[in-house]
């Protein structure tokens, strides 16, 4: 089948190589140009020549030209994985077959933004990844099928993001031979189950220290590589904390924010009722590094307080 493929990230990479493995014929990919702000970006130039397709770098799919050069492809089947912005029904027109998106949540829940980030926030043991028929509201789409995600305890935004990245080329591998045969799937959401998840930018990674340890567990887990991180300020410099060890859920008498000491390379911090242990951050630009050493610094004592500022986004 002729397919036209819109992305930027990992997701979109795995599920363009599976494509072409199962003898699609990719026209084209269009993906953003390098920009720093884009935590998730990835390089497509090179698996374009690979699959033989031509490669475009647009900053939209909207626009007249851009809208144009797809049609001119005449797709079956469109592909638009890990790209932020909504598409123009004129856009979702072109394919004869399907115009087809994924989201890393269990649809209609979680439409929106961020979704690797969110389901680590709020502490989720099972997510989904969804591929659906796109429409021009968000993630709204009937779907076409779902692959259930378990998450672990020790997850991150990384290993929780390589586990959907499979997870996209397993959804690939059932449901593309079936669009080859004619079958076009589709399941309509029930929108009144649908919840939305909204963006989430660098400065909402403010750490509360006010809650508790698995709350603050698992807001550093939500936002860590390749997202911007949680950071907190200590004696008026930005730490990003990267890691931090499952609590056990041990009470401390402690103040939220307070450094209780270390264990070798893990730095204990004070959180409602308990404390939490981090094992990786970073002082404001320099270099990612164990989080007891923080205690080597001559400016850093046993003591002191991170500041325990509360991030409106989290308040419900």
């Amino acid at each position: 089948m002729d397919v036209v493929f819109v992305s930027h990230n990992d997701l979109g990479h795995a599920c363009l190589e599976e494509l072409d493995a199962l003898g699609a014929d990719i026209r084209a990919v269009f993906t953003r140009p390098t920009d720093g702000d884009i935590a998730d970006q990835t390089d497509f130039s090179s698996v374009a020549a690979t699959v033989g397709a031509d490669y475009h770098e647009v900053e939209s799919v909207n626009t007249d030209p851009v809208v144009e050069t797809i049609a001119a492809y005449d797709p079956e089947l469109l592909f638009v994985v890990g790209w932020s912005r909504l598409v123009e029904r004129r856009v979702l027109d072109i394919p004869s077959v399907a115009a087809l998106g994924m989201h890393p949540a269990p649809l209609p829940r979680g439409r929106g933004r961020a979704p690797i980030a969110w389901n680590l926030i709020k502490g989720l043991d099972t997510t989904a990844l969804s591929l659906f028929h796109l429409v021009e509201e968000a993630d709204a789409g009937d779907l076409v099928g779902q692959r259930p995600i378990d998450i672990e305890l020790d997850d991150d935004a990384a290993s929780l993001y390589a586990t959907v990245v499979d997870a996209g080329r397993e959804l690939i591998r059932e449901y593309y031979p079936r669009f080859e045969t004619g079958e076009v799937p589709r399941i309509p959401q029930d929108d009144a189950r649908a919840t939305w998840w909204p963006k989430r930018v660098p400065e909402h990674g403010l750490i509360d220290w006010r809650r508790s340890s698995m709350a603050v567990y698992n807001w550093i887990r939500g936002q860590s590589h390749p997202y911007p991180g949680a950071y907190s300020y200590l004696k008026g410099r930005r730490v990003t904390v990267w890691e931090a060890n499952p609590p056990t859920g041990e009470r401390v008498f402690t103040e939220p924010g307070e450094i209780r000491g270390r264990d070798g390379d893990v730095l204990r911090v004070g959180t409602w009722e308990g404390r939490i242990e981090l094992t990786q951050l970073q002082i404001g630009d320099g270099t990612e590094t164990s989080a007891g050493k923080l205690l080597d610094r001559e400016w850093v004592t046993v003591g002191d307080m991170f500041t325990p500022v509360c991030d409106p986004a989290t308040e419900s």
